[in-house]
């Protein structure tokens, strides 16, 4: 299915065309540079992107532990879509690819947090521009007004229409649409993310990925109501994390990047009430790729876990589909 950007294009194009064809004059084509887009108002979104299948909205009061710890009740496992849900066309961390993935159906959004020359938190994995943009150099030797004019290249090596946005952007076009989960980079401290989070409105929807007990305890420290996810594998962790006074309440459970299902570290999570996030990246990513074998997905799911962090979402999605009903059972844990 063509994205509505690509959509236009095709047809501006094919109009083009036909115009030669029947002979009127078309001169030259001239092909403007795409627009920079502003998603600071959020509803300017609205009319450019597809909207998601169902929305992602906490009941009041809620935040996103509290609706993971609903859809487990339910039996569902989310899938969480690694950089955004990346596809042909759909770059990494382009709000064009988070729209289109939650056109599909409803998922986390794992996305990784950057800080460029100029104070500005901006949504890329690498530090390096190289990989996934049209530019050159690093993030943090350049103002977002340089990055702006760059343009995102997708995992086939095509420059796509779309450009690096701001964490603000980001968060303004997320609510109500989406449930984020925020990858900490070195170039950000953590109370910087903690704040921009508060100061965007986004505590409901939004969660802090943290590696290091020390970084997990500052962010707990910089709002009492901030989501934070942490790697949790052995009890120690856990015991100090609960010693420390941290609410597990506002935690995830990351149990890391697996080989096979580990359930017994799952369940020490959820005895403590914590909903745990497990990782296919990579291994078993690349196994299900080689095999077409996508159970493991279902096994992983029979296993506990809230959620799946993958980057074959639509191919785990799908396979889950066969235990669960994901959009009956994210409708019912997001409805007031």
């Amino acid at each position: 299915m063509l994205h509505r950007y690509h959509t236009a294009l095709v047809s501006s194009v094919l109009a083009s065309a036909l115009l030669a064809a029947c002979g009127e004059p078309v001169g030259e084509i001239e092909f403007a540079e795409p627009e920079v887009r502003t998603l600071e108002a959020g509803p300017a979104a609205s009319s450019v992107l597809p909207e998601p299948l169902l929305p992602a909205i906490a009941p009041e009061g809620q935040r996103i532990p509290d609706v993971l710890r609903c859809l487990m009740d339910r039996g569902v496992t989310l899938i969480s879509a690694h950089r955004g849900g990346v596809e042909p066309g759909f770059p990494e961390h382009a709000v064009e690819t988070f729209a289109n993935t939650l056109a599909g159906g409803p998922m986390l959004l794992e996305m990784d947090v950057r800080r460029t020359a100029d104070g500005v938190l901006v949504m890329m994995h690498d530090e390096s521009l190289e990989r996934t943009t049209t530019g050159t150099g690093n993030i943090s030797d350049l103002t977002f007004a340089e990055l702006s004019g760059l343009q995102l290249v997708d995992n086939e090596g095509e420059v796509t229409p779309y450009r690096i946005p701001s964490l603000s952007e980001v968060l303004n076009w997320a609510r109500g649409r989406a449930f984020v989960q925020l990858d900490l980079k070195r170039t950000v401290d953590v109370e910087e993310l903690v704040g921009a989070i508060r100061a965007n409105d986004a505590v409901s929807y939004s969660m802090v990925i943290t590696y290091t007990l020390e970084d997990a305890l500052r962010a707990a420290e910089s709002d009492e109501d901030v989501v934070i996810s942490i790697q949790i594998r052995d009890q120690e962790r856990l015991d100090a994390l609960m010693e420390a006074g941290v609410d597990p309440a506002r935690l995830i459970g990351w149990s890391g990047v697996h080989r096979e299902p580990e359930p017994e570290v799952w369940n020490r999570l959820i005895e403590a009430g914590i909903p745990p996030i497990a990782g296919t990246l990579w291994h078993i990513d690349g196994e299900v790729e080689a095999s077409g074998d996508a159970s493991v997905f279902q096994t992983f799911a029979e296993g506990g876990v809230a959620a799946i962090a993958t980057d074959l979402h639509w191919t785990a999605y799908r396979a889950l589909e066969e235990r669960q009903d994901t959009v009956g059972a994210f409708r019912a844990c997001t409805a007031d």
